[in-house]
This record gives structure tokens, sequence and C-alpha cells, in this order.
């Protein structure tokens, strides 16, 4: 391994946890956007600046015991969930270092499928600009591909699940029930020409058998952000591709 590889996977794995604490930062502000977009953090609850030593990814979570300095009042938890998540995928595109297109795809997926889980958890909605950025990501994935059939196996898979999807919301809603709405649909098309269809079977059963397992233990019903649920199935099912194609 050279000296340069080595620095980029440091450098990402630095970097990960950071870039999820800003995508959580706009996680939570959304619809709006966080001001300010640069420059020293500050608290959403009641303004004050929050100094470096307070704002280490994971670190300050948990020597605070998730509570602010400032105000004592709780952080949200898309914060350590979206700082864990970016620590993932720097770890991820780390793996992938050799190949820095490659571990940069990784890295943005990661990315932006944590801020597409984190509105979905707070708002129950699927973020336009989240859409705009997987469509991009998955257009890259089929342009990658090197021959007619795989490409087109790929936009298959976003075709049948956006398909499947959209039949099932039409019969939720036919019965009156609150259930899938439109963003959910674009967003498991989008998700299955990224997973492909070798995966897209499991990542569709972890995203509906996990909160149903989790409502199980907890004995409590209510709604669910599915696009939570399917944002994290991919990452894991992305993961699980990619420790298959990197050199043992």
């Amino acid at each position: 391994m050279s000296g340069a590889e080595l620095a980029a996977k440091a450098f990402l794995l630095l970097l990960g946890p950071f870039a999820g604490d800003y995508v959580a930062t706009f996680a939570t502000s959304w619809p709006r956007r966080p001001t300010p977009l640069v420059g020293q953090s500050r608290c959403g609850r009641c303004g004050a600046p929050i100094a470096a030593a307070s704002a280490v990814p994971l670190v300050s979570w948990l020597l605070k015991r998730g509570r602010r300095t400032c105000c004592g009042g709780r952080i949200p938890v898309v914060y350590p969930i979206g700082e864990a998540a970016g620590l993932a995928g720097g770890f991820a595109a780390a793996a992938a270092a050799a190949q820095p297109l490659v571990g940069g795809w990784i890295f943005a997926v990661a990315l932006t499928l944590t801020y597409v889980a984190l509105v979905d958890l707070r708002r129950f909605s699927i973020p336009v600009w989240g859409l705009v950025a997987l469509a991009v990501e998955a257009a890259l994935a089929v342009a990658a591909e090197p021959t007619i059939e795989a490409r087109l196996s790929r936009l298959a898979t976003g075709g049948v699940l956006a398909l499947a999807f959209e039949t099932l919301r039409r019969l939720v809603r036919r019965g009156g029930r609150p259930g899938l709405g439109a963003g959910d649909v674009m967003l498991a098309g989008l998700l299955g020409v990224l997973v492909n269809w070798r995966l897209a079977a499991p990542m569709v059963a972890v995203a509906a058998l996990a909160p149903l397992a989790i409502q199980s233990i907890r004995r409590t019903l209510g709604p669910v952000p599915f696009g939570f649920w399917l944002s994290l199935a991919t990452g894991l099912c992305l993961a699980f591709a990619e420790s298959n194609l990197s050199p043992k």
C-alpha cells in the first residue's frame, strides 16, 4: 500500500463522522436551510455558539449523555445516527481507496442515503434534493456497467420495484389507510437501480421486516418511516456487495 493510498484512507475515515454531522444538520433543518452553512456551529435550541472541543462527532454526544452543554436540551438523535452513518460511509469508501472514483461514489451514496433516511425519520417525508442526488448516483452506476445487458438489468430492477411499490401504494390508499407516499415509490425505484436485481429482494425484505420486528418487540403500532428503513437496508446491501468485491 502506497503512502498516498494510506493517507486517503485515513482522510476518509476522519472525514466521515464530520460529514455525517453536517448532513444531520441539513436533515434537522429540513425543509429550511440551516444557518450558518459554514463557520462556527450554533445550538439549534438556544443559538449559543458551540466550541470546537464540544463538537467532536459521537465522542461529544457520548460524553454529554446526549445533552447540550449550553442549555441542557436533548441533542436530536439524528446527530449520532448521522455521525455513525458517516463513519460507516468513510470506512466503506476507504476500503475502495485504490479506486478513487469508486470510493468517491460510495462516500456520496452513503451521505445521500443518510440525508434521506434522517429527513424521513423526523418528518415522514422524502426530500426532493435527496432523490435528485440519488438519481445522479444511480445514473453513474448504470453508466459504469461494462455491457448493455448489465445496464438494462439495473434499469429494469428499478422499474420493477417502482411499479410494485406504486401498486402497493394504490391498494393501501384504496383501503383508506395511511401508507406509502409517492416519494417512497420514487425512492424504491432509484434504490433498485443502485443495488441491482441480486440484492433488491434482500433490501426490501430488511426494510419491511425490521420495523415490524421492532414494533412486535415493543408491542406498539404506529406509522413507519419506510424511507428510513429502505435507505438503511440499501446501505447494508451495498456494504455487503462491496465486501465481497474487495480484494482479499
